[in-house]
């Protein structure tokens, strides 16, 4: 009765009676526990399983590992509401799942482990959750946590939940300035910042304990007590979670500087703790349980203390009742879709934005796909329904984010998810999220209506490039082709992962990190691939020019790089850095202009920051060169930017008799030099492939001042390229040449007595460590550090090993950080060789990541063939 309950709802589903609801959270806050007590409100699974089944975690790994690693969704019925629930990941490895989240949800709540308070992920789903224009609600969770394990009363309790709501403020203040920085659109933050204020009073606050499954905000008691004490429900509200004390009946202020308890200590919290007492008494706690029981009005069956207690919560203070009453003073399906959400969705122009905004069943249909999912042998998309009814046997128009053409699709079927389960469906309303089975292949971020649109919603994947690449092949050959196919498969239904053909070959499976990597490899021996051969994991590094303060102007202008080949061809140029800040404005204007957008504001940054920054670079071409001329090179005389691979690039023309349209695209009458392109090619093949280890390069300005070719002689162009790639790599040799290493931010919670073995860890991994503190109520440790994503492969299990389980690790990507080593450095003064011996026997990272670079790529490296050649061997076969 149930499921057919949910199948009419979403049939005939109203938008205004409609909410979209997503669980977001760091990693193990309790997500899916949470999600868990929901389900058993419709009765999907019983009261007793609630928090301990983890029914929308439906892969076999996820229920091993105890983590969710794939975004899925449900449908619940709370008269009058119909609430679609989307449960998301918390691992940083699967954070593009949460983005496919957000797309289908108009409320977050946001989980916080009450002892955890705010970590990494916490701030990183917040601030997706304030991009895609969610409503949040705060979730602190396993409050229960603070009475068992960390023994506080009432009073240290309620300065610690206060303490936690504002840290939560914090992190929001700190996304909305730094959203504002990004990008000025925002407009008026402080209004934002109001009305998403965590505030219990405000009512988006909720207290709770999903894997108990109770759960309140103050709403629940201040209708408990509101009675009893002859006030009003909403004048209560105001004053459960503020400096208010109760004498007799009535409210006074000042609890604090009285030495009065709070009414939220009283009210809230004493009730709270007696029963948290009573069910850790094994002897007495029972009897207490059912007294109190008694006096409120409820029904107990158990007979063990634990199970009394949580049948007494969720009895008291069921989960889902209280959830559902917040989430229904939130917006609904149908008044989400307005202001920035829908210019975010459908951008300043398209003809989709009324339809989308009115969310009308009766309109034309009009559905996203967030998301590719593989169960039962089907193909499914896990789809919003912005407008229309969706029935199966619709035949739709579909046009991807990522194609400009329009496919005609058929509608083969529709079905709601229950973790394995699928349910059929008649029909799905506007405002409802279902999966649609469509008798065609339909890309991941698809709009599919039912009219031909020009245009379709403009979503796109905010999440970092994945790191972590693997070379895999089928150990028979026979197996290869399926191991294409199976790659295809995998890929296709992971928008997270990438797959690659390198150029000798061999297939490169590219993940986020080293729990999606694992992912990936499992799904392939679902799909019967069980026999690979896969590599270790292999981690890319940058190459980038750095400055020398120590080299005069003369050894500077000793920079300048020729090349002749008879009269046929001459080149002369340098290669010179570019600062950090400039370097990631190059890559964000490079990518502007091949999406085709307006350049204006970017460029005008890009020449700011350079006539600024640029003069004062001590070590460098650009040192003391005029403002002026800094101007004119990276405005009129800019020839190219980055390459595809290597967007973080410029290439300038300083030929005194060459004039050129600049690589901003402004209309201009001068004409192009024949070749020219040759030149551009040779560029960027020398900005894809670096001198060092043939990695992409970054932060780098190849600057030409001369340059004259033969265009009449056979095989120029080639030539061209060939000694344009050769002169840049000679130029950048001459220059102080670094790595740029891939840097996670690692967090290390630890007890004192395992401290010292932590920095062991983490030293071996050429970690450094930031900063060292220790929570107060916990007592534990918190390292955090920044290591190289290459170092941090088993940093977990290595962690678990040395402290015995005291310990444990939290990763995620930080930024690329240059490596101010030289990598070719040799001791040369006799300082240096007093201290580090004719060879320089200091251990040099940026050396060792290049020869294993090198090595990994049959590049020439300097290893000895035979290394202690004077030392006697043993040629008698050991017995």
């Amino acid at each position: 009765m149930a499921t057919r309950g949910v199948v009419d709802a979403i049939a005939s589903a109203v938008p205004r009676t409609t909410r979209n609801v997503s669980l977001i959270a760091h990693v193990d806050h309790g997500k899916t526990t949470f999600a868990d007590s929901l389900l058993a409100s419709n009765g999907i699974v019983s009261s007793r399983q609630a928090g301990k089944l983890r029914l929308l975690d439906s892969r076999t790994d996820e229920q091993e590992r105890g983590i969710t690693m794939k975004a899925s969704a449900t449908s619940l019925v709370y008269p009058p509401l119909l609430v679609n629930l989307v449960d998301s990941p918390g691992h940083v490895d699967f954070s593009g799942e949460v983005a496919d989240a957000l797309v289908l949800a108009d409320i977050s709540l946001l989980l916080l482990d009450v002892v955890e308070g705010v970590c990494s992920q916490t701030e990183s789903v917040l601030r997706r959750a304030v991009i895609h224009g969610q409503q949040v609600v705060l979730v602190l969770n396993k409050m229960d946590r603070l009475r068992w394990e960390l023994q506080l009363d009432e009073a240290k309790a309620y300065a610690h939940v206060k303490h936690l709501i504002e840290a939560a403020n914090s992190c929001l203040a700190q996304v909305l300035r730094g959203l504002l920085l990004a990008d000025e659109s925002w407009g008026c933050i402080e209004e934002i910042e109001e009305k998403m204020h965590f505030s219990p009073s405000n009512l988006n606050v909720l207290f709770s304990s999903a894997s108990h499954s109770f759960a309140f905000s103050l709403l629940d008691f201040a209708e408990i007590y509101s009675p009893k004490l002859e006030l009003q429900s909403e004048e209560l509200v105001a004053a459960l979670f503020d400096d208010f004390y109760l004498s007799g009946k009535k409210i006074m202020p000042d609890a604090y500087s009285k030495g009065k308890k709070t009414v939220f200590e009283q009210l809230v919290l004493t009730p709270l703790w007696q029963i948290f007492d009573a069910g850790g008494k094994e002897d007495t706690g029972l009897a207490a349980l059912q007294d109190m029981a008694k006096k409120l009005g409820l029904v107990m069956k158990s007979r063990r203390v634990g199970e009394a207690m949580d049948e007494f919560l969720r009895s008291w203070l069921p989960l889902p009742r209280a959830t559902f009453r917040l989430v229904a003073r939130c917006e609904s399906a149908g008044s989400a879709m307005n202001g920035r959400r829908l210019r975010m969705l459908c951008g300043e122009e398209n003809e989709l934005s009324e339809i989308v905004r009115l969310c009308d069943k009766d309109g034309p249909v009009v559905f996203f796909v967030a998301k590719l999912i593989q169960a039962d042998g089907r193909r499914l998309c896990l789809s919003r329904i912005f407008s229309g009814t969706l029935r199966e046997g619709d035949c739709l128009f579909t046009r991807s984010a990522r194609k400009e053409e329009v496919q005609k699709v058929r509608v083969r079927a529709l079905w709601l998810m229950r973790g394995r389960e699928l349910i059929p469906l008649r029909a799905a309303a506007a405002g409802v999220v279902v999966a649609v089975e469509m008798e065609e292949a339909v890309p991941v971020l698809s709009t599919c209506t039912q009219m031909e649109i020009t245009q379709g919603m403009m979503v796109s994947r905010d999440t970092e490039e994945p790191l972590v690449r693997v070379r895999i092949s089928a150990r028979r050959l026979e197996d290869e082709q399926r191991l294409r196919e199976a790659l295809k498969t995998v890929s296709f239904f992971d928008a997270g992962l990438r797959v690659r053909e390198e150029e000798n070959g061999e297939l490169a499976l590219i993940t986020a990190g080293e729990v999606h990597l694992e992912k990936c490899l499992e799904d392939l021996r679902e799909l019967g691939m069980d026999d690979l051969v896969v590599s270790a994991p292999i981690v890319p590094f940058l190459e980038t020019v750095s400055t020398d303060p120590t080299l005069t102007r003369d050894h500077i202008e000793a920079h300048l790089t020729e090349c002749h080949k008879g009269d046929s061809l001459h080149l002369r140029l340098r290669v010179v850095p570019l600062p950090e800040e400039m370097a990631s404005l190059i890559g964000a204007a490079t990518k502007t202009i091949r999406e085709g957008e307006d350049t204006h504001s970017i460029k005008e940054k890009i020449l700011s920051l350079a006539t600024t920054v640029l003069p004062s670079l001590k070590g460098s071409w650009w040192y003391k060169q005029t403002p002026e001329r800094i101007r004119e090179l990276f405005s009129s005389r800019l020839w190219s930017l980055g390459a595809e691979k290597a967007p973080e690039n410029v290439l300038i023309n300083a030929i005194s008799d060459y004039e050129r349209r600049s690589a901003w695209g402004e209309e201009s009458s001068a004409a192009f030099r024949e070749l020219d392109s040759a030149i551009v090619t040779g560029y960027e093949l020398f900005v894809s492939s670096g001198p060092l280890c043939n990695e992409r390069m970054k932060g780098v300005a190849v600057v030409v001042e001369e340059w004259k070719v033969d265009v009449q002689e056979s095989g120029v162009s080639g030539q061209l390229m060939a000694a344009m790639k050769a002169t840049c790599t000679a130029a950048a040799k001459k220059t102080p040449l670094r790595l740029v290493a891939a840097m996670y931010r690692c967090v290390v919670a630890t007890s004192s007595t395992a401290l010292g073995k932590v920095h062991a860890v983490l030293a071996q991994r050429k970690a450094k460590i930031t900063s060292e503190d220790v929570d107060e109520l916990t007592g534990l440790f918190l390292v955090r550090s920044l290591m190289p994503v290459v170092e941090s492969f088993s940093l977990c299990d290595q962690l678990r090993k040395k402290t015995s389980g005291l310990a444990t690790g939290q990763v995620e990507w930080s930024h690329w950080q240059l490596i101010d080593e030289d990598p070719y450095w040799q001791p040369t003064t006799e300082e240096e060789v007093e201290e580090f011996g004719m060879k320089g026997d200091s251990p040099n990272h940026a050396r060792g990541y290049m020869d294993a670079v090198r090595r990994r790529k049959g590049l020439p490296t300097e290893d000895l063939i035979v290394v202690s050649a004077e030392k006697q061997r043993n040629l008698s076969m050991k017995k």
